[in-house]
C-alpha cells in the first residue's frame, strides 16, 4: 500500500484532533462536565435545536438571493437539501472534499454551469468572512475590557489587516504584480547561492519551493477573479447589496443567540453583549483547517479557552460546545441520508464528485 501525502496528512489531523481533546479533558474534571450535563435545561435546549433549522433557512436565503433569477431553477428546499448534504460531508466524513465542494457541484448540476455555481458559492462566504473581520475589530467595543488581553487584540489586529488586504485586492488592478516580482528576486538570489558543486539537494528544494510559490500565486489570481466578479457585483447592485447584507447579519446575530441557549441549556447565564464580542474572535480562530470532521476537538478548545477569559468555566464551555457540535452533527446524519437518496448511485456521484475537486 502506497501512503500518499494526503494519508499523512489526514493522520497528522486525527492525531492533532486527539491532542486537543487530552488538553481539553486536562482543563476539565470527568465529574465535574457530567454535572453540568445533569442539570439540563429542557427548555433552553429545545429552543437551541428549534433554532438549528432557522440559521439554516438564514444561509439558504442568502444563496438563493445571490443566485439572482437563476435561483427560479432550484427551489428553496432543494438550497436546503445540498447544504445539509454539505454538513455531512464536512462534519461526519473524513474527506477532504468539503461542504461548500458539494454544493458548488450539485448547484452546478442543476443550473448546468458549474462556473456560476462556484462563483455563488464565492459570493455567499467572501461576503459572510469580510464582515467577519470587520466584527473581529469592532464587537469587542461591546465589553471593551476585553481588549487589554492580547487574544483580543491580535485577532482584532488581524482582522484589521485582513479587511485592509481585501480592499487592496479590490482596488488595485494586480495585485499579485508585487509579490510576483520578489518572489522571483528571491527565487534568483537562492539559485545563485546554490550554484556551487556539492549544493545540487538544495537547489531542487529550491526549485520544488518554487512550484509550490507558483501553484499558490496561480491560485491566489483565480481567488481574485473571482472576487472581482463578486465585488461588481456587490457594488453594481445596491438592493442585491443590502438584501446580502441583511441576511448576512442575521445569520451572524442567530450565531449569537444560539451560543447563548447553548449555555443557558446548562445553566449558565452569560452576558450576551460578552458573547457578542467574544464569538467573532472564536469564529476567526476556529476557521483555522487543523482537524477533521468540522475542526473536532480545535473548535471545541477555542471556545473553552475565550470563554474562560470572561471567567466561564470550561466544564459548562465544553458542555456548551457539545452541544453544537451535536447539533452539526445531527444536521451531518440528516445530510447523510438526503445524500443516498439524492441520487440512485451514490458511488458513482462521490467518484464524480473527486474528479470534480481535482478540476
Amino acid at each position: 500500500m502506497i501512503i500518499s501525502k494526503k494519508h499523512i496528512l489526514t493522520a497528522l489531523k486525527v492525531v492533532v484532533s486527539c491532542l486537543f481533546f487530552s488538553i481539553l479533558l486536562s482543563f476539565v474534571q470527568g465529574n465535574e462536565l457530567l454535572k453540568v450535563l445533569n442539570r439540563i435545561d429542557w427548555l433552553y435546549l429545545t429552543l437551541s435545536f428549534i433554532l438549528t433549522p432557522i440559521m439554516l433557512s438564514a444561509s439558504c436565503m442568502k444563496w438563493k438571493v445571490i443566485l439572482g433569477s437563476r435561483a427560479d431553477r432550484i427551489s428553496f428546499w432543494q438550497l436546503m437539501r445540498m447544504y445539509m448534504v454539505g454538513y455531512f460531508f464536512s462534519n461526519l466524513l473524513p474527506s477532504t472534499v468539503g461542504g461548500d465542494v458539494i454544493r458548488s457541484y450539485y448547484s452546478g448540476r442543476l443550473l448546468d454551469n458549474q462556473a456560476f455555481a462556484a462563483v455563488s458559492i464565492f459570493v455567499e462566504r467572501f461576503t459572510g468572512i469580510f464582515l467577519l473581520f470587520l466584527l473581529v475589530i469592532f464587537a469587542p467595543l461591546l465589553s471593551p475590557g476585553l481588549y487589554a488581553s492580547p487574544y483580543i487584540y491580535v485577532p482584532a489586529f488581524a482582522g484589521f489587516l485582513l479587511a485592509c488586504l481585501t480592499v487592496w485586492m479590490w482596488k488595485v488592478e494586480n495585485p499579485l504584480a508585487l509579490p510576483e516580482k520578489i518572489l522571483c528576486g528571491i527565487f534568483s538570489a537562492l539559485y545563485r547561492l546554490t550554484t556551487p558543486q556539492g549544493l545540487k539537494g538544495i537547489r531542487r528544494g529550491v526549485a520544488a519551493l518554487e512550484r509550490a510559490s507558483s501553484a499558490i500565486l496561480k491560485r491566489l489570481a483565480k481567488v481574485r477573479q473571482e472576487f472581482q466578479f463578486a465585488a461588481e457585483t456587490l457594488k453594481g447592485d445596491r438592493i442585491y447589496l443590502m438584501k446580502v447584507l441583511f441576511l448576512t447579519v442575521l445569520f451572524y446575530v442567530l450565531t449569537w443567540v444560539n451560543v447563548y441557549l447553548a449555555f443557558r441549556a446548562f445553566g449558565v447565564q452569560p452576558s450576551f453583549f460578552d458573547i457578542c464580542a467574544l464569538v467573532p474572535a472564536i469564529l476567526l480562530a476556529a476557521h483555522v483547517p487543523v482537524t477533521l470532521l468540522g475542526n473536532l476537538g480545535y473548535f471545541e478548545s477555542v471556545f473553552v479557552f475565550y470563554f474562560l477569559l470572561i471567567g466561564i468555566p470550561g466544564a459548562e464551555t465544553l458542555a456548551m460546545g457539545l452541544l453544537l457540535r451535536a447539533k452539526m452533527l445531527a444536521l451531518g446524519l440528516v445530510g447523510f441520508f438526503m445524500y443516498l437518496f439524492y441520487t440512485h448511485k451514490p458511488r458513482k456521484e462521490f467518484s464524480d464528485l473527486q474528479e470534480f475537486v481535482k478540476k
